[in-house]
Formats: C-alpha cells, sequence, structure tokens
C-alpha cells in the first residue's frame, strides 16, 4: 500500500487528492488534522527527516490563497513524499516544529517572506528581516523592487531573545566577527565563560534571491545561483540546472555528465580546502592556510582552463555544457590528481596528531546522531555524526551511479569527527576524478543544441551561419524554455550538504515559484546545540566546524 492509500485508509477526508509529476508524489491534507498526519508519518511510516518546508503564494484572489509544502523522507527506505496544506489569506496552521525542530526556521522564514502565521510556534519572529519591515515580499502582490518609498528601515536586525536565566550575561558576538567569515550575530548567553545558550541571527545578506528568479527566465537564473555559496559556483549550478531539467524531462549526454562531475567534485576539494585553512587559522594554526590555498589556486586554474573565469564560471547549461573541455585539461587534471593525496598527507602531518589540535577539537561541539537528524542537518556534519548517507548515493544523479566511492562517517560527532570526514571525502573525490578522466565518453556535450540551450557559437555568426540555428537562438533569448505546469525537487550532494531547489511551473517562460533550500542556514540552526556548556572560544571553533556561506545562509 503507498502512502496515500495508507494515509486515506487512516485519516479519510482528512486527505485530499494526490498528484504524481516527475516521479514525485504530492498529497494535499486538511490543516485541522495537520499535526496529527506528521507525527503519524514520522512514528507509523518512519519519516524521520523533515527535508524542506516553504510557502507558495498562488495568487490574488484565489480562495485558498497559500500553500504550506512540506518535504518528508524516510532515511531507511529512501521514500520521499510531499504535503500541501491550503490556507486562505489571514488563516493559521499548526507549527510542526515539535514534531522535527528543524521547522523552527523554516516556519519562520515562511512567516518572514508570506505572513503566514503557525500556531504553537515558539518564536515566530521574522528570520532574514528587519522587525520593522513592512509588507512580504514572496507574496506575488509584493513589488520585485520593494517598498520605493521607504528605502531606509529603523533598528535593523533584532530579536525578541529572552534569557534562559536572571543571573547571566548576554554577549554580542558579531554580526563583524572574522571567525563568521561574513556577517553573521550570535548572542551568547553567558555564566561566566560558559554558555548557557546562543541565538545566531541572520540575514545581513539577504539579497532576496528567491523573489529575483520569479522575473527571470529560466536560463537567466543560473548566474544567480553562482552568489549562494561562492566558494562552490558548479554545486550549485547543477543542482538548479538538474531541476530544470527534471521539469522539462530531458537528460544530457554522458559526456556532459562526466564534466559535470568533474567540475562539481574539483568543487568539493576547493570548498574543503578553504574550509581546512580557514578553519585552522581561526584555531591558532595558521600555516595550515599557505598549504591548502596552494592547491585551491591550482583548482582555480583549472576552472578558469574550462570556462573562462576562477570564480564565477555559469558554465552549465541546461541540456549540458556551454562547451567542451580544452585540450589541455586532461592532462592538468592528471597531474592534479596524481599529486593531490601526497597534499592530503601533508595536512594531516601538520593537524591530526597535533596536541594543541586536539585539544581544541576532541569533544567540542558534539552533535549526536538523533539531534542531526531531528534538526535536519546534512553533508559533513551528519556524516560526522554517524549517520552513512549522501545524496550521491541515495538518490544518484548526473551519473554517479557508474563511480566507485566510499562515504566516510565519523564516530563521536564533534569537531574532531567532522575533520576526519571532510579530509577523507578530499581523497574519495580525487577517485572520483581519477575514475572520470578514465572513464570520460566522447560524444555531444548538449541535449538537441538550439531546443533547450543555445545554439553553437560557429551557427550563428560568419560564413556558417544558417537561419534555423538564428532563428533558434532569437527564440532562446526572448522566450527561453517553457517546461510543463508542475513541480519538482532536485537536490545534490553540495560540500556543506543537501543543496536543494524546488520549482513550480505555470507553463511559462519563469520559475513561478523557486526555493532554495540551503544547507548553511539549516545546518547553523544546531549550533546552539553544539556550544552548550562549552566557553566562549569554543563557539569559533563549533561555527568553522559546519562550515557555513553567508551567501548560502542569507539568500
Amino acid at each position: 500500500m503507498g502512502i496515500f492509500e495508507s494515509l486515506k485508509a487512516r485519516f479519510g477526508e482528512a486527505i485530499g487528492d494526490a498528484r504524481e509529476f516527475r516521479g514525485e508524489e504530492t498529497i494535499y491534507v486538511s490543516k485541522e488534522y495537520l499535526k496529527n498526519i506528521c507525527l503519524w508519518l514520522r512514528d507509523v511510516k518512519g519519516f524521520n527527516f523533515l527535508v524542506d518546508l516553504c510557502g507558495v503564494d498562488r495568487g490574488v484572489g484565489k480562495t485558498d490563497r497559500f500553500e504550506v509544502v512540506y518535504l518528508l523522507r524516510n532515511m531507511d527506505t529512501r521514500e520521499q513524499v510531499r504535503l500541501k496544506v491550503r490556507i486562505r489569506d489571514g488563516e493559521r496552521v499548526d507549527t510542526v516544529s515539535d514534531v522535527w525542530p528543524t521547522a523552527n526556521w523554516h516556519e519562520r522564514e515562511v512567516y518572514d517572506m508570506f505572513g503566514i502565521e503557525f500556531e504553537g510556534h515558539s518564536n515566530l519572529e521574522r528570520l532574514y528581516l528587519p522587525d520593522d519591515y513592512e509588507g512580504f515580499p514572496l507574496r506575488k502582490d509584493y513589488p520585485v523592487r520593494g517598498d520605493t518609498n521607504r528605502i531606509f528601515y529603523e533598528g535593523g536586525a533584532k530579536t525578541k531573545y529572552k534569557p534562559k536565566r536572571n543571573d547571566t550575561t548576554i554577549l554580542n558576538m558579531g554580526p563583524q566577527h572574522p571567525s563568521t567569515h561574513g556577517v553573521l550575530r550570535v548572542i551568547l548567553e553567558l555564566e561566566g565563560e560558559t554558555i548557557v545558550d546562543a541565538c545566531p541571527i541572520v540575514g545581513y545578506l539577504h539579497r532576496g534571491t528567491e523573489k529575483l528568479a520569479e522575473q527571470k527566465t529560466y536560463f537567466q537564473v543560473l548566474p544567480l545561483t553562482d552568489r549562494l555559496d561562492y566558494l562552490a559556483p558548479p554545486s550549485n549550478n547543477l543542482a538548479y540546472i538538474l531541476a530544470v531539467e527534471k521539469l522539462l524531462g530531458i537528460e544530457p549526454p554522458a559526456r556532459a555528465k562526466y564534466i559535470r562531475v568533474i567540475m562539481t567534485e574539483l568543487a568539493r576539494i576547493a570548498s574543503h580546502l578553504i574550509w581546512l585553512g580557514t578553519h585552522a587559522m581561526d584555531i591558532g594554526a595558521a600555516t595550515v592556510f599557505l598549504y591548502t590555498f596552494r592547491e585551491r589556486e591550482y583548482i582555480y586554474e583549472l576552472w578558469e582552463m574550462v570556462a573562462g573565469a576562477r570564480f564565477h564560471q555559469s558554465y552549465f547549461r541546461i541540456g549540458g555544457v556551454k562547451e567542451d573541455l580544452p585540450e589541455e585539461f586532461i592532462p592538468a587534471l592528471k597531474k592534479f590528481v596524481d599529486t593531490f593525496p601526497r597534499k592530503i598527507d601533508e595536512y594531516e602531518g601538520l593537524l591530526t596528531n597535533n596536541k594543541i589540535w586536539r585539544v581544541r577539537t576532541e569533544g567540542v561541539a558534539v552533535l549526536s546522531k538523533e539531534d542531526a537528524i531531528r534538526y535536519g542537518v546534512t553533508g559533513p556534519i551528519l556524516r560526522g555524526s554517524g549517520v552513512k548517507w549522501d545524496l550521491r548515493k541515495a538518490y544518484p544523479y548526473s551519473g554517479y551511479e557508474e563511480f566507485r566511492f566510499e562515504i566516510p562517517v565519523g564516530e563521536v560527532g564533534d569537531t574532531f569527527s567532522r575533520y576526519l570526514v571532510r579530509l577523507e571525502e578530499m581523497r574519495q573525490s580525487r577517485e572520483i576524478l581519477k575514475q572520470a578522466v578514465e572513464k570520460l565518453p566522447d560524444g555531444p556535450i548538449k541535449f538537441e543544441p538550439g531546443k533547450y540551450s543555445f545554439p553553437d557559437p560557429e551557427e550563428v555568426k560568419g560564413s556558417r551561419a544558417n537561419i534555423e540555428a538564428l532563428i533558434h537562438q532569437f527564440k532562446q533569448v526572448i522566450e527561453g524554455v517553457k517546461p510543463p505546469v508542475g513541480e519538482v525537487y532536485q537536490a545534490v550532494e553540495a560540500p556543506k550538504g543537501e543543496l536543494g531547489f524546488y520549482i513550480v511551473s505555470d507553463g511559462s517562460e519563469k520559475p513561478y515559484r523557486m526555493r532554495i533550500r540551503s544547507p548553511s542556514l539549516i545546518n547553523l540552526q544546531a549550533l546552539p546545540l553544539l556550544v552548550r556548556g562549552h566557553k566562549v572560544a569554543d563557539v569559533v571553533t563549533a561555527i568553522g566546524s559546519i562550515d557555513i556561506v553567508l551567501g548560502e545562509v542569507d539568500k
């Protein structure tokens, strides 16, 4: 019996209709029974992981104007199901933050962007925007340029944080603290130097990426994704492109898949190198930074060789990649693959058995396996807590099922475990790159050039230009692609965790709704769990071990 049939048998009329699109099932449920349905799915059916929670504005004038969307996962069976609740403007829906604690920030974000209130939420305040901000930006009747009559908002980011005790001290860390690598503010409640509680405040870099995406064609959205985790742009590009391809029902050629794998595994290594160098420097081991940035520079040169850009490549395309690999790329990549294992050994020689490093990382910022799942963390943090989970294995994409690699896991769930996991992940990425070089297939790099992506430049310029290619070029620039009406969720195993895009298509050339599941944001929500009972200096260690990028946190 499927999930829909099981829900129907258990809850009857509280379960509405079910829809399937591109292999994804969406079930509409009554808001009055939402909490009971969620508890039953968690406790009876094993949906222990809340992947995402977001809102959709169906349009001004609709009777049930808003949808609250819940994506649930059973991590044992790998089943996924999407629940939807439709509500009217002004209606409330029950919180599920007491079912899955990770829903706390999700619901705050929905409240912030749509004005939907969640009954029973313990701290329902804006997540990104200042308290005195007027309006809800992701509503369809809110202008993309905002309120042009009121540019500056008094007060800035605030919080209703209430101390847990009346004999403690409140200390602001940030929002300009160097160890946060961006503008993050953490309110610390202290007893002496011991942390009683912590409250992360985000939103200082919020750029409204999801709102901007509604105003752009599917092609034009791509560069926006570079600016999320700007330390690994190919991973962002891949997650978005795969979501659009899923909407369209197309698949790129084999060679394009392999090239994508090469670029994103280089991104994983580059991201982990930056993490390791800066994390070690924050703790006090400054030398490591010089070693890791040596290899990071080589990777940026490889990217520039392929895409013409070191930082924001925007190299992937709907249906493939922009252009084929240059002749000199594979020899340069082989050189990196051959020499990189010795470089990782050097990093370990500097840190792994260093007494100071061990004291500063072992037993610090421990996250249990159970809390990791409850709080929805993913990536090296989840694996560092002993959960063997990687989307490249669980739901293979871009040909990852053809590669042999291991999923490294930790045992303790502390900062040292996460350090060891990331080191081994770099080794595994190197193995994937080695296999990609050996098995790189020949053939086309685009799915039907001109239909879903721009024609080859040679076909639209000079004496070889032909009218059909020119027409395709014109139509792609003016109209772009128009996926069928439907909705999909697609995620990749990015360096920092599960990066997902939920896209709702209304059949036009622009996304009706584009939701970004940011691993940095969701992982950061677990920070209070990591630092309670530790000293102020350990907050730096904990934040570094999460490995956040504020561009991805704030979107």
